[in-house]
C-alpha cells in the first residue's frame, strides 16, 4: 500500500499529532496565572525568546559548516546575532534592575502564596483529625470557630494590606515597659523623672591631666629664685652685668638665657647666622615679658594688680572724677606754692603801683 504524501493528508496527520499533544499536556499548567507578576512573565518571555534564537544561530552555523559556506555571506547569521544582543540587552539593563527594586514585594508576594498554599493543604487534614463527637458540639463552638474564622480572614486582609504599603507602626514611637515600669514609679513616690529621649554617655571622672590644666601657672621669677637662693648645689652664675638689658629695667630670666645659649651653640656648630626675631616673635616675647612682671630684677606683679584694683574701687560711675585722679591733677614740681611770703614780694608790688601812675 502506497503511502499518500498529498498535502492535505500531512495537514490531518499533524492535526491530529498536535491535539493528541495538547490532551497529554496539563490544562493551564504552564501558562502564566491571571494575578501573576507581569515582570516575571516578561522576564520568562524574553529568555525563551533568547533560548530559541541562540539555538537558531547554531542550527545555522551547523548548516554552514556541512555545506561548505563561509558565514560572512548569510545576512539571516547577522540577524540573529542583532536579536541576541537586543534581548541580552533587554535583559541585562532593563529586567535586572526592575527586579532589584522590587525584589522585597516580590519575596512578599511568593511568602503569602507559599503561605496560603500551605494553609490550603493543611485544611484538610485538620477537618480528618478531627473527632466524630465534635460534630455534636453547642452552638457556642460554631460561634467560636466563626469568630476565628473572621480574625484569620481580617488577618490575611492586613496581612495584604502591610506587603505594600507603609508600616505606620514602625515609623511611631511605642510605649515600651521600661517607660510604663517608670511611669508606675512615678506614680508611687511622686518624684518626676526626665524620660530619656536620646542616649546619653555617662560622665567620666576628672583625670590628671585636667586637674593639672586647671593649675595657676607657675612664677619663673619665683622658680628662680628657689633654685638660686635656697639651694645649697653648686650652681653656674653668669657674669655680673650680663643678665641686665634695657638700661637696667629688665633682667634675663633663666629661660631667656637657654634659649641664647641654644641659639649661640647652633650657630657655632653650623657656621651660619640665624636670622633674628620676626615682629610677631618679638611681639609674642614682649608680651611674655609683660605677663611676668619683672623690672629691674624684682617682680612687680602683685603691686601693679593692687594699684588697678584701688582704681577700680575708687572710680565713679559717672563723668566726675575721684579723689584718686584729682590728686593726680594736682602739680608736684619742686617751687614756691603760696604758702608764705618770699624775699622781694613787697617791693616788687610797690614797684608794680607806682608805675601805673608815671
Amino acid at each position: 500500500m502506497a503511502v499518500d504524501n498529498s498535502l492535505e493528508s500531512l495537514l490531518a496527520t499533524l492535526t491530529t499529532s498536535i491535539q493528541s499533544a495538547t490532551e497529554a499536556l496539563p490544562n493551564d499548567g504552564i501558562l502564566p496565572p491571571k494575578e501573576g507578576i507581569s515582570l516575571l512573565d516578561v522576564k520568562n518571555e524574553l529568555l525563551l525568546s533568547y533560548l530559541q534564537n541562540l539555538v537558531f544561530l547554531i542550527l545555522m552555523k551547523l548548516r554552514l559548516q556541512k555545506e561548505g559556506q563561509k558565514e560572512a555571506h548569510l545576512h539571516p547569521h547577522d540577524e540573529v546575532v542583532q536579536k541576541l544582543v537586543e534581548l541580552r540587552v533587554y535583559l541585562e539593563k532593563g529586567v535586572r534592575p526592575l527586579e532589584s527594586r522590587l525584589k522585597y514585594q516580590i519575596d512578599k508576594i511568593l511568602r503569602t502564596a507559599d503561605d496560603a498554599t500551605r494553609r490550603h493543604t493543611q485544611a484538610p487534614t485538620k477537618l480528618a483529625s478531627r473527632p466524630k463527637n465534635a460534630k455534636a458540639d453547642t452552638g457556642s463552638d460554631s460561634d467560636v470557630s466563626d469568630a476565628e474564622s473572621a480574625g484569620s480572614a481580617q488577618t490575611e486582609e492586613d496581612e495584604d494590606e502591610m506587603a505594600y504599603g507603609p508600616r505606620r507602626a514602625q515609623v511611631t514611637r511605642q510605649k515600651t515597659e521600661a517607660a510604663q515600669e517608670r511611669a508606675r514609679e512615678t506614680a508611687k513616690d511622686a518624684i518626676y523623672r526626665p524620660p530619656k529621649i536620646t542616649p546619653m554617655a555617662m560622665p567620666t571622672p576628672e583625670g590628671r591631666e585636667a586637674r593639672r590644666e586647671r593649675r595657676p601657672g607657675k612664677s619663673a621669677t619665683l622658680d628662680e629664685f628657689i633654685a638660686t637662693e635656697l639651694s645649697t648645689a653648686p650652681i653656674a652664675e653668669p657674669s655680673i652685668g650680663s643678665t641686665i638689658t634695657q638700661g637696667g629695667r629688665h633682667t634675663k630670666s633663666e629661660r631667656e638665657r637657654r634659649e641664647e645659649n641654644e641659639r649661640r651653640e647652633y650657630e657655632e656648630a653650623n657656621f651660619t647666622r640665624l636670622a633674628p626675631l620676626s615682629k610677631k616673635e618679638a611681639a609674642k616675647k614682649k608680651a611674655r615679658q609683660q605677663r611676668d612682671g619683672g623690672f629691674g630684677g624684682e617682680e612687680w606683679r602683685s603691686l601693679g594688680a593692687g594699684i588697678d584694683r584701688i582704681e577700680r574701687l575708687t572710680q565713679k560711675k559717672g563723668g566726675n572724677l575721684g579723689s584718686l585722679e584729682k590728686s593726680r591733677k594736682r602739680p608736684v614740681g619742686d617751687g614756691p606754692r603760696g604758702s608764705g611770703s618770699a624775699a622781694g614780694d613787697a617791693f616788687e608790688k610797690r614797684r608794680k603801683i607806682v608805675g601805673r601812675y608815671k
